[in-house]
This record gives C-alpha cells, sequence and structure tokens, in this order.
C-alpha cells in the first residue's frame, strides 16, 4: 500500500483504510451510534500514518457513513435504506418512509437525440428524449445518482412540469395519462468514474450498483428508461414475491 508524504505526492493509502474500516464496520456488526476505533488503534490496525486515518475518516463523514461528535469520539452513523428491487413505483417513491427524508436535486435537464443506446431500448420509434439527471439524498446524505428518459412524443412539454421535487412517475400518470404495467431491471456493480465521484462525492474506491430500468404500457411499449448509480454500503436490496 502506498504511504501519504507531505510532499503532496499522490497516494491511495487512505482510500483502502476507508475499504478497512467499512469491513471492520460489518465484519463485527456495528448498528448506528456505535463507536469505532479511535485514530491511535486505527493506525495499528492497518499500520498507516494518523494523516492516512484521518483522511479516510473525513472522507467518510462526508458519505455519511461516520460521525464525529467532538470530545466522544467517532460513531457509526447510519443503517442501509431498503430497496424493493420488484417495485413498480418510481424509484423516489419506492424510498419514501417515516423514518426518512428522501430529497432531490435537479443536475441538468435538456432535449438529446441520436443516441443509439436510448433510441434502441424504445425500439427505434423515437429520436429525441429528455435527459432528467437526478441526485437523491436520504436524510441529507446522498443516496444515488439517477438519468432518467423520456421520449418528448410521448410527453411533450414535459420539461416545464418538472421541478426540483417534482415526482416523474406522477406527472406521468396524472398529465399524460400512461399506466405503468410491467418493468424490467438489469443490476450491475460498477467502478466509480470519476463523473459519479464528483456527484456522488466518494472516491474511486467506492463500488456502485448500477440499475437499468425498463417500463412498458399495457400495450408492452417502453414508455420510461432510467439507470441509477447506488452507492453500495448505503443500500440493502430486497427481492420479495407473493407465491399462488
Amino acid at each position: 500500500m502506498k504511504e501519504d508524504n507531505l510532499n503532496g505526492g499522490q497516494n491511495y493509502l487512505y482510500e483502502e483504510i476507508m475499504t478497512g474500516i467499512k469491513e471492520y464496520i460489518n465484519e463485527n456488526q456495528l448498528q448506528p451510534g456505535d463507536r469505532i476505533p479511535t485514530e491511535k488503534e486505527l493506525g495499528k490496525l492497518f499500520k498507516a500514518s494518523r494523516i492516512s486515518i484521518r483522511r479516510a475518516i473525513k472522507e467518510l463523514v462526508d458519505e455519511g457513513v461516520l460521525k464525529i461528535i467532538h470530545g466522544r469520539g467517532t460513531f457509526v452513523n447510519k443503517k442501509r435504506k431498503e430497496i424493493h428491487l420488484l417495485h413498480l413505483q418510481g424509484f423516489s417513491e419506492g424510498l419514501t418512509s417515516d423514518n426518512d427524508k428522501i430529497s432531490k436535486e435537479i443536475v441538468s435537464m435538456k432535449k438529446i437525440s441520436n443516441n443509439k443506446k436510448i433510441n434502441s431500448l424504445f425500439e427505434n420509434k423515437y429520436n429525441e428524449f429528455i435527459e432528467l439527471i437526478r441526485k437523491v439524498y436520504r436524510n441529507e446524505q446522498i443516496l444515488s445518482l439517477d438519468y432518467a428518459y423520456l421520449p418528448t412524443a410521448i410527453y411533450p412539454n414535459i420539461e416545464d412540469k418538472i421541478k426540483k421535487e417534482s415526482s416523474t412517475f406522477k406527472i406521468i400518470h396524472d398529465d399524460y395519462g400512461i399506466a405503468f404495467k410491467t418493468v424490467k431491471k438489469e443490476l450491475e456493480i460498477v467502478p466509480a468514474t470519476e463523473e459519479l465521484q464528483k456527484h456522488l462525492n466518494i472516491s474511486r474506491l467506492t463500488p456502485l450498483i448500477l440499475v437499468e430500468k425498463i417500463i412498458y404500457n399495457e400495450h408492452h411499449q417502453p414508455v420510461h428508461f432510467s439507470e441509477y448509480y447506488l452507492i453500495s454500503d448505503a443500500v440493502k436490496l430486497r427481492i420479495e414475491n407473493n407465491l399462488p
């Protein structure tokens, strides 16, 4: 492992320590409110300098994994958010609960065209789409980055209806009279690109869960596509199916 130096040389030891602290939390089944070892103890555990330990803790605080209570120590901050993979609701609607505050931030919203991947997913029936990119927060800690694609032919002027906290699921249902009937989701573990690191405020070593979702109407025509990147250690995925 590379060690920090005082001359500005690039190294990534603190990122490896971040991963190690997360593994320590999981292996020891620490719960929100439990205190983690001190900086000195972590230094011995990972054979690292205090500079590296402090940097790793700072990054984990920024991610929302840890919180510092001055004069008391560093503590585990939160439980993972449970997400039901078979849910047909919109992504943020499926996250809502009495115990959590879910909020959204629009990163960008623009018209795009001639995108081969998106065109193909919509069976090459449409060429122009609204690309909506939003951050989703849970209790003011970032949870995911969501890219949604909406054909302008199906949803004319939808960009005028979407505001910061808007539910695209509700707009599609209420304003355009479209009912979602079936959904197809694909999951993949992916590395954090520089763009994702910037938007999600994570390190390059943080694994992400990519969920690609296509929703179909009653005629089995695709009417909505999205791909969202979940911070893996912030969520717990659930599959539930009622057998006959």
